[in-house]
C-alpha cells in the first residue's frame, strides 16, 4: 500500500461509490486524514483513516486475490505495529463493499472482532421552526470575523473549536472554502458547537459537541437547525451521523429532523 496525499479524479471511480463522505472527502483531497491505496494510477483498494471519525475506512472491491493477500501484509506489518507505537491497542474500520467486509471478517477470524452499527441521517429541507434556547446563550456562524475574534483572544474555551477544525481542514483558510460551522456562547465562553468535517458532492458530515456543564439544554438541537439552513442556502446536504448505543445523538438528530438514509456495521478488534 502506498500513502499518498490525494488522489486526481480521474483516479477515484472504482473507489469512491457509497454515502460516506468523512472517507470520499479525504480521497479526493477535500479535507484532512490518512489515505492509502494499491495504485496510484488505478486504485481498486484504499485504507482511509479520518480524524473526526477516528476510524478507518476500507474503499474499493479489487478483483485479484494477490492485491488483498498484499493489503495483509500490510496491515499486520506495517499499520499495526505503528498503531502499537502510538499506544493505540485496537483497529476500528467500516468497508464499504460486502466483499472486502467478508474478507476481512475471514482473515481475522482468530481476533474477537466486535461490531456495532452506525446510523448515518440526512435532511434536504430547511427548518422553518426554529427550537430557541435560553436567552443566556447565543448562536454565532463561525465566519472570518468570528475566527479573527477567536485569534485575538476574544473568546474563551478556544480548543473546543480549534481541535476539531484543525483536525477535518488543516487550517482556517481551508475550512472556510468549504465547510460550515456555528458555535454556542456562554458570556465569552465557548460552550458548545458544531462543524462540518468533511465534504464530498456536496454532502458534509457532522460533528457536534457541548460541554458537560450545558448540556440538556437544546443546545445540539439549536445548532443542527442554523447548520442545517446555512446549508441548504449553499446547495449542501448535511449528514449525521452515530452509532447505535447512541442513544441521545439519535434523537437529537431525529428531533432536528434528519431522516434515516442507512445504516451498517463497523468492527474493532484488539491489535
Amino acid at each position: 500500500m502506498i500513502k499518498v496525499d490525494k488522489l486526481a479524479n480521474c483516479n477515484i471511480k472504482k473507489i469512491t461509490y457509497g454515502n460516506n463522505p468523512s472517507f470520499l472527502g479525504i480521497v479526493s483531497g477535500e479535507c484532512k486524514g490518512d489515505l492509502w491505496v494499491d495504485d496510484i494510477k488505478n486504485p481498486s483498494l484504499a485504507l482511509v483513516y479520518s480524524y473526526a471519525v477516528g476510524g478507518y475506512a476500507i474503499l474499493g472491491n479489487p478483483q485479484e486475490e494477490a492485491i488483498c493477500n498484499n493489503f495483509y501484509h500490510f496491515l499486520i506489518h506495517d499499520l499495526f505495529p505503528e498503531l502499537r507505537k502510538k499506544d493505540e491497542d485496537y483497529f476500528e474500520f467500516s468497508a464499504e463493499s460486502i466483499q472486502m467486509e467478508k474478507i476481512m471478517l475471514n482473515v481475522f477470524s482468530d481476533k474477537r472482532i466486535k461490531n456495532e452499527d452506525e446510523y448515518f441521517f440526512i435532511k434536504n429541507t430547511r427548518v422553518e421552526a426554529y427550537i430557541h434556547t435560553s436567552n443566556e446563550y447565543k448562536i454565532i456562524k463561525v465566519n472570518e470575523n468570528f475566527i479573527q475574534l477567536l485569534e485575538l483572544g476574544a473568546y474563551e474555551n478556544k480548543d473546543l473549536l480549534d481541535k476539531r477544525l484543525l483536525e477535518s481542514w488543516g487550517s482556517y483558510h481551508n475550512f472556510l472554502n468549504k465547510s460550515i460551522a456555528f458555535a454556542a456562547l456562554y458570556q465569552n465562553k465557548i460552550v458548545a458547537i458544531i462543524i462540518g468535517t468533511a465534504r464530498f458532492n456536496n454532502i458534509i458530515p457532522i460533528d457536534i459537541e457541548t460541554e458537560e456543564n450545558h448540556r440538556k439544554k437544546g443546545l445540539a438541537t439549536a445548532l443542527a437547525q442554523y447548520f442545517v439552513n446555512e446549508c441548504i442556502n449553499n446547495h449542501l446536504v448535511p449528514q449525521w451521523n452515530c452509532v447505535e448505543s447512541n442513544i441521545p445523538s439519535k434523537k437529537t438528530a431525529q428531533k432536528a429532523g434528519f431522516t434515516l438514509l442507512k445504516k451498517k456495521p463497523y468492527y474493532w478488534f484488539e491489535i
